[in-house]
């Protein structure tokens, strides 16, 4: 089990400090999961009012400084330039962009959270070789848009970058699991910030056709192609400027959301079961079908996750862990019905790439979800406070990437690029 080094150094503020001085970031979740195990240690509660103080003295007006500001909009200005290649350069766009386009944003996101520590330590090294190596696979693929297995491979190469990332945010803490969960929880925030910017963007775009167009001025085609584009590639990168920089990584809306349809959601499931066997559709023989399930178990696995995440494992809703629970317990039975049906396909067509990809995938989930609902059970028979259940949770993290790194450079190899 993960230790808390907080903890072990409780009685020695000299140390404390040290700890903060290594890596404030870190020490802020540690102190968080300390409180959580010790509610009553003053020295903590010192520590917590140091850090909400510190924060408090952080304002909107005080952290937007030039600096940063001009560092994010050229990141911003360079990913797109690099997305808009196939403009300046005879670049195929169909190939360019397929292979290219989300890699290059979380590339560009890579890159934000590795500018405070450029120095050359081993896992910076290991940050730019996953970029590179996944650029070059990308890069020297057979073009083949017929190939099945090149397909799968350029479709977890943002998968790879995904474990990329994360090791870029959490830096030289890569073991933590409580730095694993706030890596974690900015996913969630930066999936709701973007949508945010993009709604925005959205409503700016039509009023900026339309005022235009009022004057007999045709702008549509060129801020299409250009201010729409930079709007789509830079609005991740301002959303975790955002999250970052701007709210102190001080955020909850996707623990939020992830509880408000928690209890939705494990109702929606149980009725899909109950009238998947009434109206006797069976994912055996619907390929669809199945391609259904299979996004129904990614997204009750990340709204069960986001909901992890924000948890208070010190006083912990009885209510929203039983829910949750119940939701994980019942997508066990779909992930069920979902493998035996990957591998009656097997049987009757044989082998793909597709379908090894598939199963693959399910099995992962499948593991993982298993690991969530030992955990939950262990906090609910009060057998632990939750740490369990968090290593349970983060866990699966680097297999999640050791097997898109799988699909995207050996699946292709594999299968002889078909």
């Amino acid at each position: 089990m993960l230790t808390n080094p907080v903890i072990a150094v409780l009685a020695e503020p000299y140390k404390l400090e040290a700890l903060y001085r290594a890596d404030s970031a870190l020490f802020v979740s540690q102190i968080e999961r300390a409180l959580q195990d010790h509610p009553n240690a003053q020295v903590l509660k010192f520590w917590q009012a140091r850090l909400d103080t510190s924060k408090s003295h952080h304002g909107l007006s005080s952290h937007i400084t030039a600096r940063p500001l001009l560092y994010v909009l050229l990141l911003c200005l360079l990913a797109t330039l690099l997305v808009k290649l196939p403009v300046l350069l005879p670049i195929t766009e169909t190939w360019y962009y397929f292979r290219f386009a989300p890699s290059i944003v979380i590339t560009a996101l890579v890159v934000f959270f590795i500018k405070p520590s450029l120095q050359l330590r081993p896992v910076t090294f290991a940050i730019i070789t996953g970029v590179l190596v996944t650029l070059l696979a990308m890069l020297l693929l057979p073009d083949n848009a017929q190939s099945s297995s090149i397909t799968m491979a350029t479709i977890h190469a943002p998968l790879v970058l995904w474990s990329v990332l994360g090791l870029a945010f959490t830096a030289s803490n890569w073991r933590s699991a409580d730095l694993r969960i706030e890596y974690l929880r900015y996913n969630g925030e930066l999936l709701i910030y973007t949508t945010l910017i993009l709604l925005g963007g959205i409503a700016m775009t039509g009023l900026t056709i339309g005022l235009f167009s009022l004057i007999e001025l045709d702008i549509e085609d060129w801020y299409t192609n250009n201010v729409v584009i930079a709007g789509l590639v830079s609005a991740p990168i301002l959303a975790t400027f955002l999250f970052d920089d701007v709210l102190h990584r001080n955020s909850r809306f996707a623990t939020t959301i992830a509880n408000v349809f928690a209890p939705l959601f494990l109702i929606t499931i149980v009725v899909y079961l109950f009238a998947m066997v009434i109206a006797q559709k069976s994912p055996y023989s619907d390929r669809d079908f199945l391609i259904v399930i299979n996004g129904l178990l990614l997204l009750v696995l990340g709204m069960t996750v986001f909901s992890i995440c924000g948890r208070n494992h010190q006083s912990p809703s009885l209510l929203t862990d039983s829910i949750n629970l119940g939701l994980v317990s019942v997508t066990l039975i779909v992930n069920m019905i979902a493998l035996s049906a990957i591998i009656y396909r097997f049987s009757e067509w044989g082998f793909s790439p597709n379908r090894v990809v598939v199963t693959g995938a399910n099995v992962l989930i499948f593991l993982h979800l298993l690991q969530i609902v030992r955990g939950y059970v262990s906090v609910l028979r009060q057998q632990s406070r939750g740490q369990r259940l968090i290593e349970a949770t983060v866990g699966f993290l680097p297999i999640y990437g050791a097997w898109a790194l799988v699909v995207m450079v050996v699946l292709p190899i594999l299968f002889q690029f078909e």
